[in-house]
């Protein structure tokens, strides 16, 4: 619901555009320049949609909270690459108005301006599509991505200066770089609150081969399990960037904790953190949460490290003493994977609703289930599959084809329930 709310919202933002344009647009004189004037209705459109870019990445938690930060992602690189799109049309019609009517192509500053605030945009675009395949550190991606904080006030200067004062657009245009002034200061701001308000690490432990968990003290932040948080370390005086963790913990618990597994170049120095160092942490975010739902029987399908979300879920029902009926199944390639292993025993052994299967894809010596952990399985163990809430954390390949084989199974989409945070 409060997707469609959002989405509204900018159509109606889409159609309040064309009707500043319309209301500013010399249809008299339509058939000369109509090569300029609708080169102005695609730039509008475009640097709406690119201010859209930063509001769905700017972390606003009333319109994330029932939305989720992984559509808002996905919305955030549609509207860029349409918005980017609308750029370049624009672009293309006013040269080759300017070359029609004047014979000339690029004659002023603010020309040049705009024209370098496109460039801009197209060079951050392919990067942010490439970045991963071209093997650019995220570091250095995320700071290269920022330059587009400078480069949308240089396309509003362009536009300022090619627009007549007092008409339709330019007040548009007013109002334009008034909202994305607010939302640079609700950045700085909530920045601010975040380097405020630091935690402790008060516990490094290693979980598994590869995985580690740090338990953080300090402000108390209200979320449900299953969540995500942002976080920075300060360590030996060096900060990182921000990097997205589930909260493996519950918050019937004192402590926020992360499980990262090493995967990359941040997460391989986990291990380093020393009880002592600090933490920079955004929360809560995400609502990939069995709370948000209303289904007694859940179903939640682990792969690898994707077993945190559900540790936090499983957490909570444990020390709440929820009559919830849970059937967990996590696929592995080996045991060396299996952190958290003593606890999950336990808790199926307390809890009379819960079932644990234990999945490995790659260790024949393994006395349970082996292999490929797909909709059959699922079906052998579940019986039934109606009047369950399915819940899938782990590898995109993972996840994409346990969704497809389960709506073949008629599980109902409503059902479904994933949260694939990729940056």
């Amino acid at each position: 619901m409060k997707a469609r709310l959002v989405l509204t919202a900018v159509l109606f933002l889409l159609l309040l555009t064309l009707i500043f344009w319309v209301w500013g647009t010399d249809f008299g004189t339509f058939g000369v320049d109509y090569l300029r004037q609708i080169g102005l209705l695609f730039a509008a459109f475009g640097l709406v949609l690119i201010f859209l870019q930063y509001v769905f990445v700017s972390r606003i938690k009333f319109i994330e909270a029932g939305i989720g930060l992984d559509r808002m992602l996905r919305w955030h690189r549609i509207m860029g690459r349409v918005g980017l799109a609308g750029l370049t049309v624009h672009a293309v019609l006013i040269v080759l108005y300017r070359f029609t009517v004047f014979g000339e192509l690029f004659p002023t500053t603010f020309i040049w301006i705009g024209l370098i605030a496109l460039f801009g945009f197209m060079v951050t675009a392919s990067l942010a599509s490439l970045y991963k395949t071209i093997g650019i550190a995220y570091e250095i991606w995320r700071n290269i991505h920022l330059l587009n904080y400078v480069l949308f006030p240089l396309a509003l200067v362009h536009v300022f200066y090619h627009t007549v004062s007092g008409s339709a657009l330019f007040y548009f245009w007013i109002l334009l770089a008034v909202l994305y002034a607010a939302l640079i200061i609700y950045r700085l701001l909530r920045i601010n609150n975040i380097k405020s308000n630091p935690y402790d690490i008060v516990e490094v432990r290693q979980e598994a081969k590869d995985i580690w968990s740090l338990d953080f003290s300090g402000k108390k932040v209200d979320f449900k399990p299953g969540q995500f948080m942002f976080i920075q370390l300060l360590r030996n005086g060096h900060l990182s960037s921000s990097h997205p963790f589930t909260i493996s913990n519950s918050p019937t618990r004192d402590r926020l904790s992360i499980t990262p597994k090493k995967l990359g170049d941040f997460t391989s120095t986990i291990k380093d953190t020393k009880v002592g160092d600090k933490a920079f942490i955004d929360a809560p975010y995400g609502v990939f949460s069995f709370l948000n739902y209303k289904h007694e029987e859940l179903v939640f399908i682990a792969g690898g490290i994707g077993i945190t979300p559900f540790i936090s879920m499983l957490r909570y029902i444990y020390d709440q003493q929820l009559s919830k009926q849970v059937t967990l199944f996590w696929t592995n390639r080996d045991e060396s994977n299996l952190c958290f292993r003593e606890e999950l025993e336990q808790m199926e052994e307390e809890m009379e609703n819960l079932k644990v299967i234990l999945v490995m894809s790659d260790h024949p010596e393994w006395p349970g289930e082996k292999g490929r952990l797909g909709g059959d399985m699922i079906m052998s163990y579940l019986g039934s599959l109606d009047r369950k809430d399915f819940f899938i954390c782990g590898p995109q390949a993972l996840t994409a084809s346990l969704k497809i084989e389960l709506k073949e199974l008629e599980v109902p989409p409503s059902r479904i329930h994933s949260e694939l945070f990729q940056l």
